[in-house]
């Protein structure tokens, strides 16, 4: 059973994997904090604002998302999400499904929650 808040970080999570293969980074700008980092799998650290330029380039293009298990673990007004997930995408003109382990940080503010960053490494 999960509660009010872990509820409302799960939809959030859901409308960044739709935002990300609908192409929408208008809802991803409004969504992610605006000091968001994301980390790759390859350790390199992403500003939003990189991340989005290049999901509107399709040098970064997701096909589907997949979320296979998720966690969520809230301590006051911060909280983290983990989702073990596939995620078919085009990156930087390789196509795969990746095998994820997304993780990602969330600040309370007020009612609301805000991703404030993310790392993704591969998983089994």
């Amino acid at each position: 059973m999960i509660n009010d808040d872990q509820q409302k970080i799960l939809e959030i999570y859901k409308q960044i994997d739709n935002a990300m293969v609908k192409k929408d980074t208008e809802t991803l700008d409004t969504i992610l904090d605006n000091n968001y980092v994301l980390v790759h799998m390859t350790g390199y650290q992403q500003s939003k604002e990189e991340w989005l330029e290049q999901i509107e380039s399709e040098e970064m293009k997701y096909f589907k998302t997949m979320p296979q298990k998720t966690t969520i673990t809230i301590d006051g007004n911060t909280a983290i999400l983990i989702c073990k997930t596939k995620i078919d995408a085009r990156i930087y003109g390789f196509r795969n499904t990746w095998s994820m382990k997304i993780e990602m940080h969330f600040e309370k503010r007020g009612d609301n929650w805000y991703p404030v960053n993310g790392s993704a490494s591969s998983s089994n």
